[in-house]
């Protein structure tokens, strides 16, 4: 599973595509979209460039969106060009990220025990610590759904791969200060969720865990787990980008 050439080359291209979290910092502080503009622009947001004027367009927030989905869906192709044949499977589980319904509207469990099946295969500790943690976060956002909803304990349906057993959510259901208390003494002790969480604060947790993956992988210099914590890397870029931009639309 020798990367190296791969990985040099995404070293170069992160330079020019990556947003440097002070960048992102000062499009926060001035809160322009001109300013917003200029640095999808200078880092090749390649779908802004198709808006005339884009000052007027990006206003539609449909456009900004897709903005970033575009960027999002570029970023998959530039890996699945550089992963091996045997590896390609990795785009299509990236795409859950992009759109996770419909997974949801299909059988969720078969979906998540194939690529748990791979990610054993692909021998990548890293990996498969990405892989737990987004089933972990997954499992939380169902005990949230299930609370809401008032779904009783024989229904509830947890993804049994993480790093905490489905088992242990049910014992926890319905009380989510239980929960919580869980998440602290355990994995994650910088969660703290409510049936009230807006997305974007639960993504606040899920991508504080994420970053930390992000960091450890910029060690690795010849096998895969840099290409795939790439796509990562842009993921939590278009959430903070996105949640700037709806903070600068009030």
């Amino acid at each position: 599973m020798n990367y190296t050439f791969q990985v040099a080359y995404l070293n170069t291209i992160r330079q020019k595509k990556v947003i440097p979290k002070n960048v992102i910092q000062e499009i926060e502080n001035n809160k322009s979209f001109t300013y917003l503009i200029s640095v999808l622009k200078e880092y090749k947001y390649s779908k802004i460039f198709s808006f005339t004027p884009p000052e007027i367009s990006i206003f539609e927030s449909t456009n900004f969106e897709d903005v970033l989905q575009t960027e999002l869906k570029e970023t998959i192709e530039l890996i699945s060009s550089l992963l091996l044949e045997k590896h390609i499977w990795l785009t299509n589980w990236l795409r859950f990220f992009i759109n996770s319904t419909e997974i949801y509207s299909t059988n969720f469990i078969s979906f998540f025990a194939q690529y748990n099946k791979l990610f054993d295969k692909l021998g990548s500790y890293l990996c498969k610590k990405l892989f737990n943690l987004v089933v972990d976060f997954e499992n939380i956002k169902l005990f949230l759904s299930y609370v809401v909803l008032q779904k009783p304990l024989q229904e509830l349906i947890f993804i049994p791969f993480g790093n905490i057993d489905e088992k242990k959510f049910k014992q926890l259901y319905p009380s989510i200060e239980n929960l919580n208390k869980h998440l602290y003494y355990s994995f994650y002790p910088k969660t703290k969720v409510s049936v009230q969480l807006q997305d974007e604060n639960f993504n606040f947790y899920f991508n504080y865990y994420l970053e930390e993956l992000i960091w450890e992988s910029k060690f690795f210099y010849f096998t895969i787990e840099p290409i795939v914590f790439y796509f990562f890397e842009k993921f939590v870029e278009t959430q903070k980008l996105k949640r700037i931009y709806y903070t600068i639309k009030k």
